[in-house]
């Protein structure tokens, strides 16, 4: 019985590393074939921050955290325990992260983020939204969603991204039509940066 019971773990150690070795292993083929990074209402808006954004670099699905960072856990941990719970933590959070990303990034040549845009649509859950709104705030990118049926114009979005604040006539603005949400973040990040509060931009690591 002894001999059997080995025989079994034995065997049953076997199929198990047989099939670890199945999944690292790289296949003759690949099931694998290329398809466009944009569709075409992403397509539509892309040309538009192209525009609006002649002077700066417009990257398409760039990963959140290719851009922010977490907070080094060492300046926030006092003892062993302060340690173990933030590295606890900062992997919860790269979990919720891995994957998280916006439709289009506009930088500097340098790689200065200066802000982030969606594009409407199914795939973008209310959630998923306010998740991006939140953790973005916080790291003083600008972020909007907008429409390609409704793109807001090169100057509205640079106000937004750049702080570049257009007066205009009175009448022009109670005529204007457009994206009333996307008008109500532009009006909240410009009074923001008018006031001095924050710098919208983050940098690359």
């Amino acid at each position: 019985m002894l001999v059997g019971l080995m025989l079994g773990a034995w065997v049953s150690a076997w199929r198990a590393q047989r099939k670890a070795s199945a999944k690292l292993s790289v296949p003759e083929r690949w099931p694998l074939r290329p398809r466009r990074i944009v569709n075409g209402n992403e397509k539509e808006v892309w040309a538009s921050l192209c525009a609006s954004f002649h002077d700066h670099v417009v990257l398409v699905k760039v990963p959140v955290l290719r851009y922010t960072r977490l907070h080094d856990i060492e300046k926030f941990s006092v003892n062993a325990k302060a340690m173990a719970q933030a590295h606890a933590e900062n992997e919860r959070l790269q979990d919720l992260l891995a994957g998280l990303y916006t439709t289009f990034t506009v930088c500097t040549a340098d790689g200065k983020v200066m802000g982030c845009v969606d594009v409407s649509g199914s795939t973008l859950t209310k959630a998923n939204r306010e998740l991006k709104e939140a953790l973005l705030l916080e790291c003083d990118i600008a972020y909007t969603v907008v429409s390609a049926f409704n793109i807001p114009d090169a100057s509205d979005l640079r106000a937004l991204f750049l702080g570049e604040i257009l007066i205009e006539p009175e009448d022009h603005q109670i005529t204007r039509g457009g994206d009333s949400d996307f008008h109500a973040e532009l009006s909240s990040f410009t009074k923001l940066q008018s006031s001095g509060a924050g710098n919208y931009g983050a940098d690359f690591v």
